[in-house]
């Protein structure tokens, strides 16, 4: 055994360290406490010298003796850690002055780190007689001198320390290895030689001196474990025997019983069969053996065997159910039928199971039987009633009964079973005692019918099981009962799948949440209490924001489980009393009843509010998510779910509309806005086909020229009705409908139908931007749709530039990075529209194909007036340019606006202060015609 392996030397090694340790900190003290006490001598040894040497200095000083002054100096150099001395007269002038070279040594780094401060000693010089001081004497001290003897005595110090700690390391590994390690590896090499095959030959001896320590009590407790394994063996050698002896007598019962008996294994294959067993199938021994046992059984009862193998083989060791019995068409060689009877039981053979058929033919036996049924209708009755176990209840005699198989179901004796009065008694739920009874009661009194009852009846695991009890009784003439029999069957099963597909159809699958149908119940059971009591129900209806960017950028799957957690959030957020429901995707609904006022409401979305605030963490990633809540109350705002559901719905949408985060009251202006909102969709539709759609331009000035150097196009709406329709208004609602897909392409291709226009009348090509949605670039073929209409149109791809908000540019990258790449590919220009509006970063300019910035208005509206807002707006006109793309600002109204940009040098300028927005004949006449720029008025 290596030496740094062994006990005695870790244990000596140990109390070393300790010891160092513990040493160290000693002789640290030690030195710390001699430096001090090194200074301290050295300060008085040095106030002794001078106040020797004062008086003669003083009368040199008073006198003017240079001669005497540097005689006092020669004297106090006698002292060796003096290198310097000074002696000043009462004017401040030099009087004599001595110098010598500090001492040098490799040790006086360390002596300047242990005194930082330089030695200086200043003594005034008095003449006592007269009482005047006449001068200084000042005098320094060389450190290093002082510290040398210092370090000698920290030498001696820490070499005994070292000294002392090695020796006793040496002492403790040579004890450590007499009274340890040689001990036990005497015992580890007595504990190799013992005999597997007898340990108890051979013992441990102990030492009379280890008899009561702990190498004693160990080689005690080895010796009683190798005799407890000998004794083991020895049981083993006698059990295997009685084992041989066991199955050698089993082989022989079984190839002399009657019924054939067959072993499978778990792929319901044949391992053997005994005698009977080849007899009744026509196989020689070892013939069958490997066959899939189909082979044995006829085709229409195949499945019921199977699943009765299958249910048998998977069955616990602790399963109480009897063993599988059925009757069946069993199969010979030859490929004759007969009637057989089949029997199914497992067996554990260590960790495999085992199959053990019984089959008996009883052909002869159904024949009997079926001439029994024709004889005895009555016990054909009982066949047909007879599903899983029979009760019989003789109620002139007043005996009570029950078939011993079912209550061996229930887990307890069939001795039991001629006691059913009792055991129907002790074991029927609490909850159904009293109506099963009175059920009984009024069936045994004359209800016409059949008996018909499901009640729980208690195994004696202490579970429950459903029963479904059918019975019918046998009357006397006068309607007296005589007999009540019947059957009870377990539909515990039938029962959990009920419960389990109501749970599924009110329950929603990823959150566990009531779903739509469920909250509509509890909503109208709501109402009726609230129609009672007087009382306020009030219907939250939760959007979460911006959840589709979590799908987007995460994936489905962490959306999901944003919904799980969001759902448990929810949940605990509110009243115990109220009902959480999800309606689908990311909306959930809150009933909250029995409300003393509508405050109440606020109160409850002011909570749910604070409660999301914190993020969840999904994936190891902390995502803050925030929700639109609509409220609508009863009887306040509408009578039935419908309507509440529905306005709960409309004031969700404006508390999103409004910038999420938030809750909004249902009001009937909200209603009416609704409903002008929906006109307003179908007079959209109308508006696209009717063509009641045109557009305006309007020009982009040059900085340095001041003439126009493009256009946008803006649509307008000319309504039949209503006249004019603001883009602020309509273009939202083609957003959300989808219609805005359609408008955007009517659009660019009447620009570029336009831009055609204007080169057939002799124009100078002049580039027009036109506005993209989100909806229109995610199309995976927007792109390829884009070059195409300015193939159609004849225009050149680089006369067209399109413009995507900034906002909706950063929600949806993922999306329209390859599609805007695709774009600019093809020669088209693209701009950011409202920069400055949303959180675009360096890094996202950087990597996307844009060409222009176009700063927002409101930064040029305030950038005259606003400090911050014009630092701002500088700013994004720098990095534009830094960027090399073109920079356009928008919204330009005023003079001073104009002065600002041309001061921060932005590339072009675009605003009322110019033109407004134009018909094309409008603007071909004010700018396309003229060779210099005049400023509209």
């Amino acid at each position: 055994m290596p030496l740094r392996k062994r006990l005695s030397y870790k244990q000596a090694r140990n109390t070393a360290l300790l010891t160092l340790v513990l040493g160290f900190v000693l002789s640290t003290a030690q030195i710390t406490i001699d430096l001090l006490d090194m200074e301290r001598k050295t300060d008085q040894l040095v106030q002794q010298v001078l106040s020797t040497l004062q008086e003669p200095a003083a009368e040199a000083a008073y006198a003017f003796d240079q001669a005497l002054a540097e005689r006092v100096l020669t004297g106090l150099f006698e002292y060796r850690p003096v290198y310097k001395a000074v002696i000043f007269e009462d004017f401040g002038n030099q009087l004599a002055a001595k110098e010598r070279p500090q001492a040098e040594g490799n040790l006086k780094w360390l002596a300047e780190t242990l005194l930082p401060q330089e030695k200086t000693f200043s003594i005034p010089l008095i003449i006592e007689r007269h009482n005047q001081n006449v001068g200084e004497m000042r005098v320094s001290i060389d450190r290093f001198l002082i510290a040398q003897e210092f370090f000698r005595r920290s030498g001696v110090v820490l070499g005994t320390g070292v000294i002392w700690t090695v020796a006793l390391a040496l002492i403790l590994v040579v004890m450590f290895y007499v009274s340890i390690t040689k001990p036990f590896l005497r015992m580890a090499g007595a504990i190799a030689e013992v005999d597997a095959a007898k340990p108890a030959d051979r013992l441990l001896a102990v030492p009379s001196k280890h008899a009561d320590d702990e190498l004693g009590l160990l080689a005690k407790a080895t010796n009683g474990l190798l005799q407890e394994f000998d004794r083991s063996l020895v049981e083993r050698q006698r059990v295997e025997g009685a084992l041989r002896e066991r199955e050698t007598r089993l082989s022989g019962i079984m190839d002399n019983v009657a019924d054939g008996i067959i072993t499978l294994d778990e792929d319901l294959r044949i391992e053997t069969m005994n005698t009977a067993a080849l007899d009744l199938f026509g196989y020689g021994p070892g013939e069958a053996t490997g066959q899939p046992f189909v082979t044995l059984i006829e085709e229409r009862d195949w499945t019921r065997v199977a699943m009765a193998l299958m249910a048998c083989l998977r069955r616990a060791d602790d399963d109480r159910r009897r063993d599988s019995r059925a009757e069946i068409q069993g199969r010979r060689r030859t490929g004759d039928v007969f009637a057989m009877a089949f029997g199914v039981s497992q067996m554990r053979l260590g960790d495999r199971r085992t199959a053990i058929c019984v089959v008996q033919d009883i052909t002869q036996r159904k024949r009997a039987e079926q001439a029994l049924r024709e004889s005895e209708e009555r016990l054909k009755l009982a066949v047909r009633a007879t599903r899983s176990g029979v009760f019989d209840n003789n109620l002139a005699k007043g005996t009570h009964w029950w078939s011993p198989e079912f209550v061996e179901m229930l887990g307890y004796d069939a001795a039991d079973a001629g006691n059913a009065d009792q055991l129907f008694a002790a074991l029927l739920h609490p909850d159904d005692k009293d109506n099963v009874l009175a059920q009984m009661d009024r069936y045994l009194a004359g209800d016409p019918g059949d008996y018909l009852a499901l009640y729980r009846l208690r195994q004696r695991d202490g579970a429950w099981v459903w029963i479904e009890a059918r019975g019918q009784a046998l009357r006397d003439d006068g309607g007296r009962p005589l007999r009540f029999t019947g059957t009870m069957t377990d539909v515990s099963d039938r029962k959990r799948f009920e419960e389990q597909l109501m749970y599924v159809s009110t329950h929603d699958p990823l959150t566990g949440l009531p779903n739509r149908t469920l909250v509509q119940d509890r909503l109208h059971h709501a109402i009726a209490h609230a129609e009672r009591k007087g009382t306020c129900v009030a219907v939250l209806l939760l959007d979460l924001d911006r959840f589709k960017l979590v799908n987007d950028s995460l994936g489905h799957q962490a959306g999901d489980k944003l919904l799980r957690a969001m759902a448990q959030r929810l949940t605990s957020s509110v009243r115990a009393a109220d009902t959480v429901g999800r309606l689908g995707a990311d909306e959930f609904l809150i009933v909250a009843e029995d409300l003393p006022d509508p405050q109440m409401a606020a109160r409850i979305a002011e909570t749910i509010l604070v409660g999301l605030s914190s993020p969840f963490v999904v994936d190891g990633q902390q995502l803050f998510i925030t929700t639109s809540i609509g409220i609508s109350l009863f009887p306040g705002d509408a009578g039935d779910i419908n309507a509440l559901v529905r306005d709960a719905d409309t004031a969700m949408h404006n508390a999103k509309a409004a910038g999420g985060n938030g809750y909004r009251f249902f009001t009937p202006e909200m209603n009416e806005a609704a409903v002008a909102r929906l006109s307003l969709e179908h007079s959209l539709r109308d508006g696209l086909e009717q063509n009641q759609f045109f557009l305006h331009y309007q020009p982009k000035i040059d900085l340095e020229t001041m003439q126009p150097v493009g256009v946008e196009a803006l649509i307008r709406w000319q309504h039949p009705e209503i006249g004019l329709v603001s883009p602020a208004r309509f273009i939202p609602v083609a957003e959300e409908t989808g219609m805005i897909v359609q408008i955007g392409e009517w659009v660019m291709r009447t620009a570029l139908a336009q831009i055609r226009e204007w080169e057939a009348k002799g124009f100078a090509p002049l580039p027009v931007a036109v506005n993209v949605s989100v909806r229109q670039i995610t199309n995976p073929k927007f792109g390829e749709r884009v070059v195409q209409l300015c193939a159609e149109s004849g225009v050149s791809p680089e006369l067209l530039e399109l413009e995507i908000t900034e906002t909706a540019m950063m929600s949806n990258l993922a999306y329209i990075a390859d599609t805007l790449n695709e774009v600019r590919g093809a020669g088209i220009r693209i701009a950011i529209d409202d920069f400055g509006t949303g959180y675009s970063s360096l890094s996202y300019l950087r990597r996307l194909p844009i060409t222009t910035l176009k700063v927002d208005r409101s930064f040029v509206a305030e950038a005259t007036t606003n400090a911050d807002t014009a630092a701002i707006a500088a700013t994004i006109i720098a990095m534009g340019r830094q960027l090399g793309l073109k920079v356009v600002a928008e919204g330009i109204e005023t003079a001073e606006q104009l002065e600002f940009l041309r001061h921060h040098r932005c590339d072009e300028l675009q605003g009322y202060y110019f033109s407004r927005p134009l018909p094309a004949a409008e603007l071909e006449a004010r700018f396309l015609r003229r060779a210099a720029l005049a400023v509209a008025s």
